[in-house]
């Protein structure tokens, strides 16, 4: 087989839109790539590395929010025992004030304390999240063929 005939029977589709299956002709030995239907995000290597690390505000945000959730389990435990045993429930002070330093450390640190490392993730996570969201995948499908 000659090479002219070659690149005419592998014609590759470009900047088209479809919304129908696209009928390919011949037999289909692989599986389509993936951006036939969804144009892809780039990721560098770089990218890669900021999304994957775990930073100090995260760990601190997890840390503290861990804690305020055993606190807060801790005296949910302690009313259904006193409630069991048909009394009323006694908060002390302490557990009340920790609950809510806890959430509003939590807050301070999910939103107001981020280092550079952090706010990059998060610019680049919303720089993805709009990639995607502005991009929709498509229900397309290949199938074998005789083109009309």
């Amino acid at each position: 087989m000659s090479e002219n005939s070659e690149n005419e029977n592998n014609e590759v589709i470009e900047g088209r839109v479809y919304d129908t299956p696209l009928v390919v002709p011949g037999f289909i030995d692989a599986e389509p790539e993936r951006y036939v239907a969804e144009k892809p995000f780039d990721l560098t290597r770089f990218e890669y590395s900021i999304l994957k690390k775990s930073y100090k505000a995260e760990f601190w945000f997890n840390i503290v929010s861990g804690g305020t959730g055993g606190i807060v389990v801790s005296v949910i435990g302690k009313a259904l025992a006193a409630l069991i045993a048909k009394q009323q429930p006694k908060l002390e002070t302490w557990e009340i004030v920790a609950v809510i330093l806890g959430v509003l450390v939590s807050l301070l640190l999910k939103y107001a304390f981020k280092s550079d490392d952090d706010k990059a993730k998060d610019e680049l996570m919303r720089v993805v999240d709009n990639h995607f969201e502005t991009n929709k995948p498509r229900h397309l499908h290949l199938t074998k063929g005789d083109p009309k």
